[in-house]
Order: structure tokens, then C-alpha cells, then sequence
């Protein structure tokens, strides 16, 4: 037997489990695990330098297809760059496998180069960790090591998908030849879906519910679902809020609930008797006050893991099952005592969504809010969305644009890999992949653009308001000392010189009648391309606040 042996069967049994996508750090210590990947998978092994922007485009391409894509690096502080994408996995519930090289046991804590504490590094941002041995000796050890690669890909999709760890020490010599796979036992993990009704109380509640609310959180398009809900649009008792980034498309669903509850957040006419919540974070913070304020008798949250998520302080029952599942079953239930509720939200947001036209169609000067209306209309219906952390999420609330899917890193909100997230779902979809983001989130992430795999379909929108524009939107940190030179944080970067240096097309305007022209033709040209909007942070700040106050007075 070869002492190596598990490495070989390794990328074998991962891509026999239905894994496609790898996505490697070139490196010395995984240099065995790069060659064994690269003999299984192939072209669709793809090489990033840079870790950090590696694993976003590994979340970006699993986010997309569903599956666990694989990361592998070398030891050392490669592995700790990992670190922000495996947090955003975990909480937003993508699956990853996360391969670390490593020093053997006898080189740990002894001054040896690139060596660090390996065991455990990603604590509690992940679903699973596993060492496998330096080497196999026996078929025990061999079958030990299989066992850890099904373990460790079926962790990853089971409950709420999610990263799972692998850390595979290695001694030299590293080039030395890897045998070839073996025939290893796949082990499959079924879970069941079904939902029954536990006591008869949550089929009580429903009956007797004559106002309820359905919130859905970020989620991925699922037409299954989608037909589901629809049956709810026949019951005047129920209204759908989902947001932009739940995907949801039913007749009737309130799509921007945060124009909605500008001016309404301490009312009660809107109060449900029953809430259920579903899928994963909302973005509106007006919609998350305004259920926190509600007079709620009963409120459920429906997550195939089970876990006691209690978003709107409100939370009666958990419901362990799969959405689909519990959805079908509330379907076949009767509808209750007649209700005006979905009429309720329905001419609301008719009035409010005719104030916004009304406001918009005046000439307001050139700005975040006027471009992100614009861009929202203009992206195509087949085109996919990765909208960018602080202020660009929240103007799409504002403006939902009619994108065929909405992406966004909203598991823990950062900024740091948003672009690298976008090639990565580009890279796993043939639809052209707008990435709107803003300046700080593009310099932060412009080595996104260092990635000799740069998808074609990628295109680049940078909303430049000159620094971290969502604090000056804010009443607080705009009044501090610190909001200038610390929380605006304006940096001297020119992102046109920054996309030649990556050898990636630029477009820019500046004025609403260059928009048109200047967007289809960026939109039309083949290949990567970034397009950057200049704004006024002072102007920015300005139209926003009169917007929403326009919105509140008129309410």
C-alpha cells in the first residue's frame, strides 16, 4: 500500500459524490493534494492566488449550483485567509469543503517555517472538522481516511448546508508521484423531509388566524416554492413579504417593505395575528422594527435544522422541515374566517409605490438614488444580480430590479469579498452576472479581478460616493467628529487605473443623459467590463434624506 494512498482517493470519492468545481492556492506543502486534484477534476480545477478572493469565488460558484465546491491552499496563514468566506458560508448556509495542507504533529509550535495552529482554525463558523493521518500504513487507517471525505461531504449538505474542514498534514518530499485512486465505498446520507403536524395546534392557529403574514429571508430561487406560495394569493387572509433576495415572485408579494414602512413603524393596522418566518436574513430594518413592534399571537419560524431563530423577538413555535414540505402541507388546509389583510397591504403599497414614481419622475440632481433607480430598470430580465453589502442592498429595497436571480453575501454582511462572490457565481452560470458594489467594496476586493479564470459574463457596476457612503445616511455616525476621517474613510484610489491594471475594460458617466448609451454599451461589449458612477457624498445624502422624508409626510 502506498502511504499516500488516501490522498489519491480523496478528489475521487468527492467527485463520485457529485462534486464538479475545485478552486486551488498555488502553494508548496499542498502540492500533493494540487496534483491529485488537478488528474481528477481537471479544467474544472481552476488556480487563485489570492485565498481570500478564492474561497469568495468557491462561495460564489456553490451559492449558484447548489453543490459543495472544494478550496484547497498550503499551510500557514493561506489557511487563516479562508477565514472571511467560511464565516459567510456558515451563516448564509452554502456548502464548502475546505482542504488545508498542513505540517505533521512532530513540526507544530517548533519555530518551523510556515507553520501554525491548524486543528480547529475556523472554531465556531463551521459545521465540522476532521484531521486526516499523515500517512496510511493498513487498510484501517485507509478506510479511516475514506470514511472522513464522505463524512465531511455529506456534513456539508445535510440540515443547513455549510462549510465542513478538512486539514491534511503532509511531510516531505512533496513532488514525489501520487498513486493512482483506488475503488473506494461511497457512503450517501439520506434525511427525512416530511412534514407532519406534531399536536394539532399549528393547524388550529392557521384556521383561526384571520391576519397572516409570510416573511421570507434570503434564499435562492426555487420554482417548487414559488407555485407553493402562489396558492396562498386565493386566501385574502395572507400576504407575502420577500425582499429582493428571497427570490420570491408570487402575484402580490410585497417587494420593498422599507419605502413601505417609512412612515410606519410604532401603527398597528398592519399587525398580524400570525407570523412565519422562513429562508434566511432580511435586510429591511423598518420591516424588522415594525414585526418587533407587532401585536403577534403566534409566530413561527420553519428551518429544516431546527435552530431557535428569533429575528422579530416574537417567536412561539419552531418547526423543524423543509419549507417546500411544510408549505405543501399548509396548502391542503381550509382557509379561515373571512379578512380584508392582504387587501390592507395591497393598497398601501399601491400608494406608496405611486409616490415613489411620482417623486422619481422629478429631476433630482445625479446621484446614488437616481443611478440605482435607473440601473434597477435597466438590468436585463435574464441577467443575474450580485448586489454588494452597506448602502447598494439597501437601495435595491428601494428599487427591486426584475433580475432573474439576486445574490448577495448577506450570511454575515461584510464587504471584503463581494466581487470575488460574483465571479464565482458567474463562473457557474452561462447569464451575464451584473456585480453592483460600491468604491470601498471594489478596492477592498479588486484582486477579485487577479484570476486568469475571470468569467466573461462578469460585469462590474462600482457606485464611487468617495468612501463608506451608508454612514452618511445615517443620523448618527454622520454626526460624530469621526464620520470624516475615520467612518467615510475616503481612500485616493483611481478605479480606472485599478481596471487597466487588471488589463479589464472601463466605462464611466456622469450625467443622467449619458446613462442610456454609455450602459448598453457596457452591457453589450464581450467580455469582463467595469463600469464606475462618481457621486457626491454631500448630494447623496441630501436626496436621500428628502426622499424617504417625502415618503413619511405623505403617508
Amino acid at each position: 500500500m502506498h502511504h499516500r494512498q488516501h490522498i489519491a482517493d480523496m478528489p475521487a470519492i468527492l467527485h463520485k459524490k457529485g462534486i464538479d468545481d475545485v478552486v486551488v492556492s498555488p502553494g508548496s506543502r499542498n502540492a500533493p493534494l494540487i496534483n491529485s486534484f488537478m488528474r481528477e477534476f481537471g479544467h474544472r480545477c481552476i488556480s487563485i492566488v489570492d485565498e481570500r478572493s478564492a474561497a469568495y469565488v468557491a462561495l460564489g460558484m456553490a451559492s449558484c449550483s447548489k453543490m459543495p465546491v472544494v478550496l484547497v491552499c498550503t499551510s500557514g496563514t493561506a489557511a487563516l485567509n479562508y477565514a472571511p468566506a467560511v464565516a459567510e458560508a456558515f451563516h448564509m448556509g452554502v456548502p464548502l469543503i475546505i482542504i488545508t495542507a498542513d505540517r505533521p504533529p512532530e513540526w507544530i509550535d517548533q519555530q518551523d517555517n510556515q507553520t501554525i495552529r491548524q486543528a480547529g482554525i475556523y472554531a465556531a463558523n463551521i459545521k465540522a472538522f476532521f484531521s486526516l493521518p499523515v500517512e496510511v500504513n493498513d487498510e484501517v487507517e485507509l478506510w479511516h481516511s475514506r470514511r472522513i471525505v464522505n463524512e465531511a461531504c455529506n456534513i456539508a449538505q445535510a440540515g443547513k448546508p455549510g462549510p465542513a474542514h478538512i486539514n491534511v498534514p503532509l511531510r516531505e518530499p512533496l513532488y514525489d508521484e501520487i498513486p493512482a485512486a483506488a475503488e473506494a465505498a461511497i457512503i450517501t446520507f439520506s434525511a427525512s423531509v416530511a412534514f407532519r403536524e406534531p399536536a394539532g395546534h399549528l393547524e388550529k392557529a392557521w384556521k383561526e388566524a384571520g391576519r397572516i403574514l409570510l416573511v421570507g429571508g434570503q434564499q435562492a430561487y426555487n420554482k417548487r416554492l414559488e407555485k407553493l406560495l402562489a396558492i396562498f394569493d386565493k386566501d385574502k387572509r395572507v400576504c407575502i413579504i420577500g425582499e429582493p433576495m428571497s427570490n420570491i415572485r408570487v402575484k402580490g408579494v410585497i417587494r420593498n417593505p422599507e419605502p413601505l414602512l417609512a412612515g410606519n413603524e410604532s401603527q398597528h393596522d398592519l399587525d398580524p395575528d400570525l407570523l412565519i418566518y422562513f429562508g434566511g436574513q432580511v435586510v429591511s430594518n423598518r420591516l424588522k422594527q415594525f414585526l418587533r413592534n407587532c401585536r403577534v399571537k403566534h409566530a413561527w419560524f420553519i428551518d429544516p435544522a431546527g435552530r431557535h431563530v428569533d429575528t422579530f423577538k416574537q417567536l412561539t413555535d419552531v418547526i423543524q422541515a423543509d419549507p417546500l414540505c411544510f408549505f405543501e402541507w399548509l396548502s391542503s388546509l381550509k382557509n379561515g374566517p373571512a379578512s380584508d389583510y392582504n387587501q390592507l397591504w395591497q393598497e398601501h403599497s399601491r400608494h406608496v409605490n405611486a409616490l415613489i414614481q411620482q417623486v422619481m419622475a422629478e429631476p433630482i440632481e445625479f446621484s446614488d438614488l437616481g443611478i440605482m433607480q435607473r440601473i434597477s430598470a435597466t438590468l436585463p430580465a435574464t441577467s443575474v444580480l450580485f448586489a454588494g453589502n452597506s448602502t447598494i442592498v439597501r437601495y435595491i429595497g428601494f428599487f427591486p430590479p426584475r433580475c432573474r436571480e439576486i445574490y448577495s453575501n448577506r450570511g454575515t454582511s461584510g464587504i471584503d469579498g463581494c466581487v470575488s462572490t460574483a465571479a464565482g457565481v458567474a463562473l457557474a452560470t452561462r447569464d451575464t452576472v451584473f456585480a453592483l458594489v460600491g468604491d470601498q467594496s471594489f478596492v477592498y476586493d479588486s484582486n477579485a479581478l487577479w484570476n486568469r479564470s475571470l468569467p466573461e459574463n462578469l460585469k462590474v457596476i462600482v457606485i464611487n460616493n468617495q468612501g463608506g457612503g451608508i454612514f452618511g445616511l445615517l443620523d448618527g455616525p454622520s454626526s460624530t467628529p469621526a464620520f470624516k476621517p475615520y467612518l467615510e474613510a475616503h481612500h485616493p484610489v483611481s478605479i480606472r487605473e485599478l481596471s487597466a491594471a487588471f488589463r479589464v475594460d472601463y466605462y464611466t458617466c456622469s450625467h443622467y443623459q449619458d446613462f442610456d448609451d454609455a450602459v448598453e454599451n457596457f452591457i453589450r461589449v464581450k467580455g469582463p467590463a467595469v463600469f464606475e458612477f462618481h457621486t457626491s457624498p454631500e448630494i447623496n445624502t441630501g436626496v436621500f434624506r428628502n426622499f424617504v422624508s417625502y415618503l413619511k409626510k405623505s403617508e
